[in-house]
């Protein structure tokens, strides 16, 4: 029997279920990418708003790509249960707060009508750092993106995540507060959103940039949650655990984080009430996030890859991968200024603990995508920043040339095909491939100006990553990465 607002009931006694009558829900949050993420995170934080009896934030989510998860949230009245697994503890609810599930190319008037509608002050976004059509280098608009190019040429019709805001605040009533709050992991994540649809308008019309600058509030914000994408094991997992069958079940850790800048233009949900953390300004927790635990799963993803390790708890519990894996967080915890009163060294042990949960089966592969959108924040700031001072970061540098040495392979070290899964990365891994040795490899890289920035990298930097590389081309990763346990 499958999930839905009639067969709910028939859940297993200890299944939490929605605490409010769904039927009174008013639309006031509208969601751009209805992933697993959205539905495990902020989706629970509305939840907890609605539980405490304010009615008003029922959510609007709209897929932009893919259309089977509206579909299949459509056909359970858009119920769906998260289930928390921490070692053989597990703990099932279903989720209410989800009130529409939209396709954005099906029913695009739907959507920006949703935007528009004055009962919505808040917009949020989970659609992955690439889902911006920013440079990466720059943090600035690509006007060369083909989304952009399209939405500007047809403003009515937009398939981008700016040309949809647009759209929608376009047709919104003159005075109606709206906050769009960005929940992707990119550094000043609502200050870049702000740049970037103000970019995007002023192509447009003027008007909308300066309305957009005068009368929309985004906040930055930081969150935290390990969400593995759905597998046929985790649904069935979900199905034993719920007594019912749910297409849209999340099997993820318990562990959740959200800060949010307290910078709204209107009225919000009570997301305190979950445990969100409001606060003045979020940058030392953003920076501590992208860092400490995004850009250690990036390390542990492309070493992982080559070595033929499918999960994260897998690769953590690799003598050899896990050692690396903590002097990567090392390095990157040395370039960070704590929050005032956090202690960042329970942070990384918690990190630490987290990843190496085996009931999560987060997969390498997943994390392993969209490097080049993923590499400019995660690790390049920290490098830039350590070599400026003269600072050597060796666990870092080597997971930079893990990743270089990735782009450039046709298969893992066991023979199987590797599939980068990176729209960005066809013209470096080109430059890689066709290099005249590692030293022209590491040059040709640092020259691709769209990842690596135009400012040049020091000489002495080259070298030890040319040197890297070809560890990893004669003796493969293990050989690159043991260092550290002498180290």
């Amino acid at each position: 029997m499958r999930l839905s607002q009639r067969t709910c009931c028939r859940a297993r006694a200890e299944v939490r279920q929605p605490g409010y009558d769904r039927s009174r829900l008013s639309r006031g949050v509208v969601h751009l990418g209805l992933g697993a993420f959205h539905r495990a995170h902020q989706a629970l934080y509305t939840e907890a708003a609605l539980q405490d009896g304010d009615r008003r934030w029922g959510i609007v989510g709209v897929s932009l790509r893919d259309p089977r998860m509206a579909r299949a949230l459509a056909a359970q009245d858009c119920l769906y249960a998260v289930i928390e697994r921490q070692g053989s503890e597990a703990a099932a609810r279903i989720v209410g707060a989800l009130v529409q599930a939209l396709y954005a190319p099906h029913v695009l008037e739907q959507v920006t009508g949703a935007i528009a509608d004055p009962a919505a002050s808040i917009v949020t976004c989970t659609v992955t750092e690439k889902g911006y059509c920013r440079h990466p280098s720059t943090s600035d608009l690509d006007l060369q993106h083909p989304d952009i190019q399209h939405d500007l040429a047809y403003p009515e019709a937009p398939r981008s995540t700016l040309g949809v805001l647009a759209a929608g605040i376009r047709r919104r009533p003159p005075g109606a507060p709206l906050s769009i709050v960005c929940c992707d992991n990119m550094a000043d994540n609502g200050d870049t959103l702000r740049r970037l649809l103000m970019q995007f308008a002023s192509q447009l019309d003027p008007a909308l940039a300066r309305r957009i600058r005068d009368e929309v509030a985004l906040p930055n914000t930081m969150v935290d949650r390990i969400v593995p994408a759905a597998t046929p094991a985790s649904l069935t997992f979900a199905q034993q655990r719920l007594g019912l069958r749910d297409e849209a079940a999340i099997v993820c850790e318990p562990f959740t984080q959200w800060v949010i800048e307290d910078r709204f233009a209107g009225p919000r949900p009570a997301w305190e009430a979950g445990g969100a953390l409001l606060t003045g300004d979020v940058r030392p927790f953003q920076a501590m996030k992208l860092r400490m635990l995004n850009g250690t799963h990036s390390a542990i993803a492309y070493a992982a890859q080559l070595r033929g390790i499918d999960t994260v708890a897998a690769a953590m519990a690799d003598t050899v991968l896990g050692t690396f894996a903590r002097g990567v967080m090392a390095d990157l915890h040395a370039t960070l200024a704590a929050p005032p009163g956090y202690d960042t060294a329970s942070y990384g042990n918690a990190l630490l603990c987290r990843l190496r949960n085996g009931a999560i089966a987060h997969h390498t592969a997943q994390i392993a995508t969209d490097g080049t959108q993923k590499v400019p924040v995660r690790w390049l700031p920290a490098l830039r920043e350590s070599l400026a001072t003269g600072v050597e970061r060796p666990c870092l540098e080597r997971a930079l040339a893990l990743w270089l040495h990735y782009l450039r392979c046709d298969t893992n070290e066991h023979g199987r095909p590797l599939a980068a899964c990176d729209p960005g990365a066809a013209r470096l891994a080109a430059a890689l491939r066709g290099a005249r040795g590692d030293t022209d490899a590491i040059r040709q890289a640092l020259a691709h100006g769209a990842v690596f920035g135009d400012a040049p990298w020091p000489k002495p930097f080259q070298l030890r990553l040319a040197a890297h590389l070809t560890v990893l081309r004669e003796r493969g990763a293990a050989a690159l990465m043991s260092f550290t346990a002498t180290t």
